[in-house]
């Protein structure tokens, strides 16, 4: 066996619709939706009034959930990181705990400098921010004293690191909505070039702020002018009534581990990874780029040796954007030519909304999670199909379907684009 594989051993998510990961994969087979009406956002001056949002997450009991079952000393550091840090923190250092947990890798010795954290995600404290500066503005004195230190991004690795003892490295990298697959990559280059047995990545919800989402609104990216009144059929990929994106908090964490490693302990393995890439438009505006979407699946399929022919399966980027939706269409027809008429692609959006920096990770998650199981959810509120598909988006009900080899698509405001393949695991 090749040192060179790596292997997924642990997996944890939290999004509106269940916060394991075979809760939110039943819940997207069962058709529940994420998006409903912001209530911890005040909305009063914004257009859209719509989103994912974790209603009532009882962070707290979340954490007493972890006690004997952790290590005292893992549960001790989590405790004293949580007086110092904000909720955002809070919930990606649960969500670290719980893919730890999953991987098996508390039962573990390992050298704390042979594994580390990457943490995908920025502007990750914005409305934290907000918050003390209207503080500050009324009395500077009852700001939170650790203001300075929580209003950075890197608090999210930094404490991870802290309560997972991991030493090797913890950094933060950034690529708008290819953050997760930004992330993936790093942790490969982490696994195979510096030599690293393990690595978590983590992808923390996004902080979404009114002044944040009346910009994006006004930048017509975010649906604002339909379905107000019916917030769980405004994500609508593919279909022709689609008008932008539907914002959601959610993030999730994938342990990414050397799978001789992973082999020699017996972990449980979920899948392979088999690579990422990553490319730029050169471009700061959110243009979805045909070019850079063929080039970037072309790249992956290259350096991952894998033919097109090989590939079952495509967990979509489709934000329900009116353009953005079909030129991903288009891309996957010219990378895979008469092949992608065999391809199974589904919207994960249609029912979780955008999970922003974290999509490509929390997206990955449940294309892992469907491949094992064998079936695929639809891809929801395709009312009218856009008369410019002509792929199999899973329109028209869950589908069964072995699946070998899956991509994961993401594509990022700033003309970032990327691409991560998967396939079952076989030893």
């Amino acid at each position: 066996m090749s040192s060179d594989r790596i292997v997924v051993t642990g997996i944890a998510i939290n999004t509106p619709i269940g916060d394991t990961l075979d809760n939110v994969g039943n819940n997207l087979l069962s058709g529940k939706s994420a998006i409903g009406y912001w209530q911890n956002i005040d909305t009063s001056n914004t257009y859209s009034k719509i989103g994912g949002q974790l209603r009532g997450y009882d962070i707290e009991g979340k954490l007493h959930t972890f006690e004997g079952r952790i290590p005292d000393i893992v549960l001790a550091r989590a405790k004293r990181v949580f007086k110092q840090t904000n909720k955002g923190v809070q919930r990606s250092v649960l969500m670290a705990m719980d893919a730890w947990l999953d991987a098996g890798l508390f039962e573990r010795s390992i050298d704390p400098f042979g594994y580390g954290i990457v943490c995908g995600g920025h502007n990750l404290s914005d409305k934290y921010l907000l918050d003390q500066q209207e503080v500050f503005a009324d009395e500077p004195e009852f700001i939170d004293a650790f203001s300075g230190l929580n209003s950075m991004d890197t608090d999210h690795s930094s404490s991870v690191a802290q309560v997972l003892n991991a030493k090797g490295f913890a950094y933060l990298v950034g690529g708008t909505c290819a953050t997760g697959n930004v992330a993936i990559q790093a942790a490969i280059n982490a696994i195979k070039v510096d030599k690293k047995l393990v690595v978590a990545v983590v992808s923390p919800m996004a902080s979404f702020h009114p002044m944040m989402l009346h910009s994006l609104t006004i930048l017509e990216a975010i649906c604002y002018s339909r379905y107000q009144d019916q917030p769980a059929k405004a994500s609508r990929p593919y279909d022709a009534d689609r008008s932008g994106f539907l914002p959601c908090e959610g993030g999730a964490v994938l342990i990414l581990e050397q799978a001789e490693h992973a082999q020699s302990r017996g972990a449980r393995i979920y899948a392979e990874l088999l690579g990422a890439s990553v490319n730029s438009d050169a471009n700061h505006l959110g243009d979805p780029s045909h070019e850079g979407q063929v080039r970037v699946i072309q790249d992956v399929l290259k350096k991952c040796n894998v033919s097109g022919e090989q590939v079952d399966y495509v967990s979509a980027h489709a934000t329900s954007t009116k353009i953005g939706d079909i030129v991903e269409l288009e891309s996957i027809k010219k990378v895979f030519g008469a092949h992608a008429e065999k391809l199974l692609i589904n919207a994960p959006k249609s029912l979780l909304g955008h999970t922003m920096w974290a999509s490509g990770v929390v997206e990955a998650a449940v294309a892992i999670w469907q491949m094992r199981r064998g079936e695929f959810h639809q891809s929801h509120n395709i009312e009218t199909l856009d008369s410019a598909v002509d792929l199999d988006v899973c329109a028209y009900g869950n589908v069964k379907k072995e699946v070998d080899f899956f991509l994961n698509n993401s594509f990022g405001m700033g003309g970032i684009n990327s691409a991560s393949l998967f396939r079952r695991y076989h030893g």
